[in-house]
């Protein structure tokens, strides 16, 4: 359908483990999905179709009720996917903490992986 209409966008709603897997959530899975965005990306655009990773950090939702991390509002999470996909980013940190993580990933992966697992700077 999107094809058929000549454009259109896809958006994967993945998370920060994406791209750091951390005990004990492995993140296998959702380094896959990565993945699958990533490689979609140029095989769709000649269609006229974008894909859209989204990689927000914590939500405040009943599933991360009782985890002690920093956590952002729902409604923050969907404006800045929001703002991502008006701005055509192809990854997208909806919120601060993802946005501050999102710089960590792209100077130092090793301090962000770090930073999930919890272990101290080497």
């Amino acid at each position: 359908m999107l094809e058929a209409n000549g454009s259109g966008q896809v958006v994967n709603v993945l998370s920060l483990l994406s791209l750091a897997s951390t005990p004990p959530m492995t993140g296998a899975s959702k380094a896959a999905a990565h993945s699958l965005t990533r490689a979609l990306q140029p095989v769709l655009a000649a269609r006229g179709i974008t894909v859209h990773g989204v990689y927000p950090a914590g939500i405040d939702t009943d599933m991360l009720s009782g985890i002690d991390a920093p956590k952002a509002p729902p409604g923050n999470v969907a404006d800045g996917l929001l703002d991502g996909l008006a701005a055509d980013r192809e990854g997208i940190f909806p919120d601060t903490t993802a946005e501050a993580m999102a710089q960590m990933w792209w100077t130092d992966r090793k301090a962000f992986e770090r930073a999930f697992s919890g272990a101290a700077a080497a």
